[in-house]
């Protein structure tokens, strides 16, 4: 065995890149890197106890020249004796359509198809060529982008399975002398020479100055961020704790985060704290939340600021609210509509939103076991003429008379002295009399009918319950 060969079945052991058992699709574009990790898959699959098949895209960019290229790897998967999966997709159709940056849309059509392949042909592993070169310049255009410089994963999870990189520890020009020792054909795409591409004028003009003062750059970048993987996984635990710590949920499934612990994380905690509330909100909705830095940097500042009220707007419908120290994610209109309103019969525990219910009867009447476990008990007495009472959501102009009160307060001004976020005050239950004149806010405050000490004058009482 060769020090390419030994180098790389070491390097796919140690991490347990690809299980014995394994169903390997290798990514294989026609080009040397591709070729070589085609062929030698295939010829170490007995070794390695795995089966392989290739998968080809053409994005038809090139015209007859790129269709050529899949008719070659087709042709490689016969004389190797595996499986060819290939798919032309008009690319330069969907960007006439559609728009978009033409390599994003490439990548995201061509990762389609291989997750399509894996799902529907049972492939559980994804193979691609990417060498230690690819990853130094992708650790050089992070940089250059101000993000962490964490490189390519060696492999991390996709739709179908696992995308793995078993050529990291290899250098271009052993690949090239791999080709040449088992007298491998491929094929060249003239766009890898096109300085129109930012890996194509590193690759050009930044990599060669860089290798030539350190051969072994390449060797040490997986080093670097080998070790940046293993911090960031400790780091990624250490989150979810907190996560798990700090954060609760809405009756609609959304998170609600308690600002104190929040500020009081490390910042590498926070930005990994907001991914994974992020990566809740957009589970399985195709949202690259992960890579959205400036999302995540200005809903750390929001996040970790205790000056005044936010609102921001977030992909698919979503919004982060800060109101008064409360932290919460909701989805579109989620404030119920305020012209809704109930009729709350005597005796009848009628529900509200969150979970909560609300009850009044004759005081003499209670069920006692409804007094256990409630958010509020109140005692009042209305003329017959105001009842049965109603529930509803606030409307503009609104006033309630409050104890020791000459004049009614209007409730718009009554929730910014209690600090009532604008989304909260929309959901409060307002509790009126049949004249729809405003007695009650359930929970925050009670106008001048209603006392907490039950007196010889009350006839009614009044339950705000939690389920």
């Amino acid at each position: 065995m060769n020090k390419f060969d030994e180098t790389i079945l070491r390097f796919i052991i140690k991490e347990s890149l690809i299980p014995e058992g394994s169903r390997v699709l290798i990514a294989c574009s026609g080009g040397v890197d591709s070729v070589v990790l085609l062929h030698f898959i295939a010829m170490n699959r007995v070794r390695l106890g795995v089966d392989v098949a290739a998968i080809h895209v053409d994005h038809m960019l090139r015209g007859e020249e790129s269709e050529e290229d899949g008719t070659f790897v087709s042709q490689l998967c016969d004389a190797y004796g595996i499986p060819f999966f290939g798919r032309r997709i008009a690319i330069p159709e969907i960007i006439l359509k559609d728009g978009g940056n033409m390599q994003a849309v490439c990548r995201e059509e061509r990762y389609s198809f291989f997750s399509e392949i894996m799902l529907t042909k049972k492939y559980d592993v994804l193979a691609t060529a990417h060498h230690g070169e690819d990853q130094l310049e992708t650790v050089l255009m992070q940089v250059t982008k101000g993000n962490i410089p964490k490189g390519m994963p060696m492999k991390r999870k996709i739709n179908g399975g696992v995308l793995i990189r078993p050529f990291l520890p290899a250098v271009k020009g052993s690949l090239y002398s791999y080709a040449t020792e088992k007298n491998l054909a491929f094929r060249e795409d003239p766009s890898n020479m096109s300085a129109a591409y930012m890996r194509n004028r590193f690759r050009q003009q930044v990599l060669p100055f860089i290798i030539s003062e350190n051969p072994t750059v390449s060797e040490n970048t997986l080093t670097m961020t080998r070790k940046l993987a293993d911090d960031d996984a400790l780091l990624k635990t250490l989150a979810k704790e907190q996560f798990d710590k700090i954060v609760e949920f809405t009756e609609q499934g959304l998170p609600s985060i308690d600002g104190d612990a929040f500020i009081g994380m490390p910042n590498s905690l926070q930005r990994r704290v907001i991914t994974l509330l992020l990566n809740y909100l957009y589970d399985n909705k195709n949202v690259l939340v992960e890579y959205k830095y400036g999302l995540i940097e200005q809903l750390q500042d929001q996040l970790t600021s205790q000056v005044g009220n936010i609102s921001i707007d977030l992909p698919l419908g979503y919004k982060f609210l800060r109101e008064y120290g409360h932290l919460t994610f909701v989805k579109g209109n989620t404030v119920p509509q305020s012209d809704v309103s109930k009729t709350l019969p005597k005796g009848e525990r009628i529900p509200w939103g969150n979970g909560e219910w609300l009850y009044w009867t004759e005081v003499d009447e209670v069920d006692s076991c409804l007094l256990t476990n409630v958010v509020d008990v109140m005692y009042f007495n209305l003329p017959e003429s105001a009842l049965p009472l109603h529930v509803r959501h606030r409307k503009e102009g609104d006033r309630m008379l409050l104890p020791g009160m000459s004049h009614p307060k209007r409730l718009s001004r009554l929730f910014i002295d209690e600090k009532i976020g604008k989304s909260e005050r929309l959901s409060l239950p307002v509790l009126v009399t049949a004249q729809d004149e405003v007695c009650a806010v359930p929970g925050l405050r009670y106008g001048t009918a209603f006392v907490r000490d039950l007196t010889a004058a009350d006839k009614y009482i009044f339950v705000l319950g939690k389920k």
